[in-house]
C-alpha cells in the first residue's frame, strides 16, 4: 500500500499504508519481524530507455532539451528567484541542504542546481518557461518519496508543497498537490469525510493520487485516483489548465494512475469524499511456525472479505536474525462483531489462535495514525522535523533508508510459492550489517476491482493481492552492505516469478523494471502515450519510465 507514493506506496506514495501497525519501512528500520510522490524529469534519451539509476546517480543529467538557448547564468537565476512568489534555493544558501534531500538518504549525492518551493501555478510556470529557454532537466516534487528517487535531479526541482490548503464544500475537497497525507485526514476527517489514500504520514498527495493510490480503505472506496473529479495542471506549453472528464478528458483520464510528472505540474487536486466513520483496527500474530498456513489462508480470506475490511499480511525479519512471526493487520469500517466473527474463522483454518491479538474500534482519524506509524503523536509532530514547507518544527519522522519492488498476484500462490516467499525472509539471516527485509501483502479487491481497468489509467482492477518486498539498510551503511541488501530483494523477485503476475505498482517506481510499460500499464500504455504525444510533444517531461 502506498505509504510515503506516489512513490508512495504506499509509496508512495506509495509508501503508503502497510496497516500492520507502524509504518512498513518503520517496522523495517527497527528490526521488527506506505509515494513516490513525484518524478524526475530528465533529458534522457527515448521514452524509458536511459540507464537505471543507482544510489546518487540521475539518468540523462546532460541531456538539453529541444531549442535550449545555453546554460543559464547566475544572473538567469536570480531573474527566476525574483519572479517567484514563492522561494528558490541554491547551492551556498542557508536551507539549500534540507531543501535538497529526499526522503530516502540513498539520494544524498544529488545536488540540484536550484530547489523552487513554488507558491502558486504562476510560479511553476515562470519554472517551466525557464526550464524550456535553457535547457535545465526539472524534477518535480510534492513528497519527495520517489523510490527510484526522481523527484530530484541535477537542474531545477519545481517543489509544490508550498501549495498545500486542503478545503471541502459539500462532497468535494480541493487539495493543494504538496499537502502532507496526515494533514489531509486531520482537516477532512475533522469533518466527518475522508478520501481513499494510503497511510505514510508524510507522502505528498499528488504523487501518491497520480500513480493509482493503493490504501487501506481502497476495498470500501477504491483506490485514490477513483475519487479524483478533477486538477489543475501546468503543461509543458505553459498553460494552466482546469481539467475534468469534460475538460480535456483524455488529459483527465491520464491523470488517473499515469500521471507522474509526465504531462506536467499538478497544483491542486479536487476529490469526491466519503464517509470516515470510526473504524476497527486489528493485529494478530502467529509463531514462525505457521507462517505457511497464515499465507495459505490468509491469500483466500483477505481478498473475498466484505468491501469494508482490508487487511495485509508481513513476513518480516532483521538482517542476521531469525523471524520471530508472522502477522496480519488491518482495517474494518463492518461492525466489530463480524470482524471478530471472521478473525475467528480464519483462525480456524490456519489451525491454531493466533499468538497474541489487538482488536479495538477507534475514531478514523486515529486509526489512521496507527496505520502510519504514528499512535500517540500530535498532527505536528506527523512530520519530518524542520522549518520548510511541508516540515514542523515538532516533527518526528525519520528518513529511511531501502529499496523496494512489487509485484501484483492474479491467482492464490500455490504451496511451492508459499515456500519460497518464506524461505526468502529466512534468508535475511545469511547477510550481515544491519537493517531488515520484509514481503507484505496488500489485499485488493472489492471497489478498487470493479472499476473497468480502461476506465482509468489504472489498469490493475483483477488482482487478489499486491506484494511489496523492501529492505532496509542503516544509514550511511557501506557499499559492499548495500549491494547485498540490494542482491537479496532482487533474488526474492526474481524466485517469484513463476506466481507472480508480471504487473508492478506504478508508485512503487522500480528502475530495474525492463518492460515496465506493460507492468505498470498494461493495454493502457498505448493511450497513455498518444496522450503524451498531445500534451508533451517536445518531450519537455522525461524520466526513465516516461511515455
Amino acid at each position: 500500500m502506498d505509504r510515503t507514493t506516489a512513490h508512495g506506496g504506499d509509496g508512495g506514495g506509495t509508501r503508503a499504508g502497510t496497516g500492520g501497525g507502524p509504518s512498513r519501512r518503520r517496522l523495517l528500520g527497527a528490526g521488527a519481524a506506505a509515494t513516490v510522490s513525484g518524478a524526475f524529469l530528465t533529458g534522457a534519451a527515448g521514452a524509458g530507455r536511459g540507464p537505471t539509476a543507482g544510489p546518487g546517480r540521475v539518468p540523462g543529467a546532460a541531456a538539453k532539451a529541444p531549442g535550449a538557448a545555453g546554460a543559464p547564468r547566475p544572473a538567469d537565476w536570480a531573474a527566476l528567484a525574483k519572479g517567484l512568489d514563492g522561494t528558490l534555493l541554491r547551492p551556498g544558501d542557508r536551507d539549500y541542504d534540507a531543501a535538497r534531500t529526499l526522503f530516502n538518504p540513498r539520494f544524498d549525492a544529488v545536488r540540484p542546481a536550484g530547489v523552487a518551493y513554488c507558491a502558486r501555478p504562476e510560479d511553476v510556470q515562470s519554472c517551466l518557461a525557464f526550464a524550456r529557454r535553457h535547457g535545465v532537466p526539472v524534477a518535480v516534487r510534492s513528497g519527495g518519496h520517489s523510490y527510484a528517487g526522481w523527484s530530484s535531479g541535477p537542474g531545477l526541482v519545481v517543489d509544490v508543497q508550498r501549495m498545500a490548503s486542503v478545503s471541502l464544500s459539500g462532497g468535494t475537497a480541493t487539495i493543494g498537490a504538496g499537502a502532507k497525507l496526515i494533514d489531509v485526514y486531520d482537516r477532512l476527517t475533522a469533518r466527518g469525510r475522508t478520501v481513499p489514500a494510503g497511510s505514510c504520514p508524510t507522502v505528498g498527495v499528488a504523487g501518491l493520487v497520480l500513480g493509482g493510490g493503493i490504501g487501506v480503505v481502497s476495498r470500501a472506496y477504491g483506490v485514490t485516483s477513483d475519487s479524483l473529479t478533477g486538477a489543475r495542471i501546468v503543461t509543458a506549453d505553459g498553460r494552466t489548465r482546469d481539467v475534468d472528464a469534460t475538460r480535456d478528458p483524455d488529459l483527465f483520464w491520464a491523470l488517473r494512475g499515469g500521471g507522474n510528472a509526465q504531462f506536467g505540474v499538478v497544483t491542486e487536486l479536487r476529490m469526491r469524499t466519503h464517509a470516515a466513520p470510526e473504524c476497527t483496527t486489528f493485529f494478530l500474530r502467529w509463531p514462525w511456525s505457521r507462517a505457511a498456513a497464515v499465507v495459505r489462508e490468509w491469500q483466500r480470506w483477505a481478498p473475498a472479505a466484505p468491501d469494508g475490511i482490508w487487511a495485509n499480511l508481513h513476513l518480516a525479519a532483521p538482517v542476521g536474525g531469525r523471524p520471530g512471526s508472522v502477522r496480519v493487520g488491518g482495517l474494518a469500517l463492518t461492525g466489530r462483531r463480524d470482524l471478530e466473527n471472521r478473525l475467528d474463522r480464519l483462525a480456524g483454518a490456519i489451525g491454531a489462535a493466533p499468538a497474541s491479538e489487538s482488536i479495538r474500534t477507534r475514531p478514523f482519524m486515529d486509526a489512521m495514525k496507527v496505520m502510519g506509524g504514528v499512535s500517540g503523536w500530535s498532527i505536528a509532530q506527523a512530520h519530518q522535523k524542520g522549518s520548510l514547507p511541508g516540515r514542523t518544527p515538532q516533527g518526528r519522522v525519520a528518513r529511511e533508508s531501502y529499496a523496494a519492488r512489487s509485484d501484483f498476484y492474479t491467482r492464490p500462490v500455490p504451496a511451492a510459492g508459499v515456500k519460497a516467499l518464506i524461505a526468502r525472509v529466512e534468508q535475511l539471516a545469511r547477510l550481515a550489517g544491519g537493517g531488515a527485509g520484509s514481503i507484505a501483502l496488500d489485499a485488493m479487491g472489492g471497489a478498487a476491482n470493479r472499476v473497468r481497468p480502461g476506465d482509468t489509467a489504472f489498469v490493475h482492477r483483477d488482482a487478489l493481492f499486491l506484494a511489496q518486498y523492501i529492505v532496509s539498510w542503516p544509514d550511511r551503511a557501506p557499499a559492499a552492505t548495500v549491494a547485498r541488501h540490494r542482491a537479496w530483494l532482487d533474488a526474492t523477485y526474481d524466485v517469484m516469478r513463476p506466481w507472480a503476475s508480471g504487473r508492478a505498482y506504478q508508485n512503487y517506481t522500480d528502475p530495474a523494471l525492463r518492460d515496465w510499460r506493460r507492468a505498470y500499464y498494461g493495454a493502457n500504455i498505448d493511450r497513455l502515450v498518444k496522450v503524451k504525444a498531445a500534451y508533451d510533444p517536445g518531450r519537455l517531461f522525461r524520466h526513465p519510465h516516461g511515455f
